[in-house]
């Protein structure tokens, strides 16, 4: 047995039996609920950041342990597996695949490299704006799947073709990695950590509907601060092995040429993600005349179309095309978040742990915004972005809503935190995507620390004036 399998096989291992020891052992304050409710937390977290199995097998933990064990009814999970938002996931899923499957995310990419100049740090910092755009509505782990592609193409027209022994071409992959995961908060269409929060923000807070423009408002100026700085980092960050890149232009140019002009399926497809979104974004102005079409059937109804519309006698997508192309694991894995939260919620463990944090939720000071934040953004750089959400944001909320205080302003905060995953392969699905491609993990790492601190320091400083001195900023 070799060393990693050992490690696996006590991963595997001790993580239930810390469950159990919790859940048999009686502890003076802890009621059976709570200790059941922490003991899974535990169980979970370690699960997910030691994959010693599919974080979407973790993901269905809450239902096999609750039937067991008890200390919830089965019955008030059950829904976390078919939420609206576990739909929308779906929907914009389909949509995504769309693209591929019809070679638009590649022509999009394309269209927008071709006005790069042949400095290299110029193309280290174009693919790097151009993944955040394109994560800001897409999954970062399509976004990444559909353009490192391109990337590695690229490397190796100009003849790199041993990705993890070149400074440039390490640096490529690593600006669209972190890319998407910088510009996946954006929108709530970025990624599942930003619709996992807005869950528990309707679920636990608000009691009411979230309306996407309140993210943006919000949250929006937060990433673009989080790019602004990995933007102005990468400036001087990577000193790549080259000075000039001689036929870029024409090389983009020559790629974009051999796709043709457009097709009708990558109108179709297109225009059914841009009417999607653009219904997603205005549910304000028609809600009161269609109450139940909230964004989550918008993007369902428009990726079933896709089934439905025809291109030479032919559907635009099949299910055949699409079902292997989904990313299941992380529609479970964001079901299993919504689940583990409501767990916490409803067995007092998330209130329990909260108390444990009260002394350093000071009323919104520096270091409440420094505690969180920071708890945050190292748990994503060792597990999913989602998973991290799924741990901090309930935690979060108990802790304020202990204090008598509304937490919406430091959900905002730590689900921005959650999304920069920027130093390992398990940091983020960019960084696995270009882990696979064989970036140098070395630098990724290094690099990424830098970032990632740099990126804290400047959400506690931000977060702590929005927080003082814009009320609204804590509406949702």
């Amino acid at each position: 047995m070799t060393n990693a399998s050992r490690a696996r096989s006590v991963h595997l291992l001790a993580a239930p039996a810390v469950f159990l020891a919790l859940v048999a052992a009686p502890v003076p304050g802890m009621p059976y609920a709570v200790r059941g409710g922490i003991g899974l937390l535990i169980w979970m977290s370690w699960w997910w950041i030691t994959s010693p199995v599919h974080l979407a097998v973790t993901g269905f933990l809450p239902l096999a342990v609750l039937a067991v064990f008890n200390f919830a009814p089965v019955g008030d999970v059950l829904g976390s597996y078919a939420e609206p938002l576990v739909i929308l996931l779906i929907g914009a899923n389909m949509l995504a695949v769309l693209w591929t499957r019809w070679g638009l995310d590649r022509r999009i990419a394309l269209v927008a490299l071709l006005g790069i100049g042949t400095a290299p740090r110029q193309q280290i910092l174009a693919w790097f704006m151009i993944a955040a755009l394109l994560s800001s509505v897409l999954p970062n782990t399509v976004v990444a799947a559909a353009m490192m592609p391109i990337v590695v193409a690229l490397l190796k027209y100009l003849r790199i073709e041993d990705i993890g022994k070149s400074v440039f071409g390490s640096a490529l992959l690593i600006a669209v990695a972190w890319g998407t995961s910088v510009g996946g908060s954006g929108t709530p269409l970025g990624g599942a950590p930003n619709l996992l929060a807005i869950q528990f923000l309707e679920q636990q807070v608000t009691h009411h509907e979230f309306l996407f423009t309140t993210w943006l408002a919000r949250v929006l100026p937060l990433t673009v601060i989080a790019a602004v700085v990995s933007f102005l980092y990468m400036r001087v960050a990577f000193k790549p092995d080259m000075t000039r890149i001689e036929g870029t232009h024409q090389y983009f140019r020559q790629q974009l040429q051999d796709l043709g002009p457009m097709s009708r399926p990558e109108q179709w497809a297109l225009g059914l993600f841009g009417a999607a979104t653009l219904l997603a974004f205005t549910r304000q102005l028609y809600a009161p005349w269609l109450p139940g079409l909230a964004p989550a059937f918008v993007m369902l109804g428009a990726g079933l179309l896709a089934f439905v519309v025809r291109h030479r006698g032919e559907p635009l997508l099949t299910w055949e095309y699409a079902e292997p192309r989904m990313i299941w694991g992380l529609i479970y894995l964001f079901a299993g978040g919504t689940a583990l939260g409501e767990i916490l919620s409803r067995t007092g463990a998330a209130k329990f742990l909260a108390d444990q944090l009260l002394t350093l939720a000071d009323g919104g000071g520096p270091t409440t915004v420094g505690v969180f934040v920071l708890a945050a953004i190292a748990l994503t750089q060792i597990t999913s972005n989602t998973a991290a959400a799924a741990i901090a944001v309930p935690i979060t909320i108990g802790t304020f809503q202990s204090l008598g205080q509304d937490p919406t302003a430091m959900v905002y905060l730590v689900t921005a935190a959650a999304n920069y995953g920027l130093m390992l392969p398990s940091s983020s699905g960019g960084c696995a995507v270009a882990a696979g491609y064989g970036v140098d993990l070395k630098l990724m790492a290094s690099a990424g620390l830098k970032l990632t601190l740099l990126i804290l320091a400047t959400l506690v400083i931000a977060g702590y004036v929005l927080v003082t001195f814009w009320p609204g900023f804590g509406v949702a």
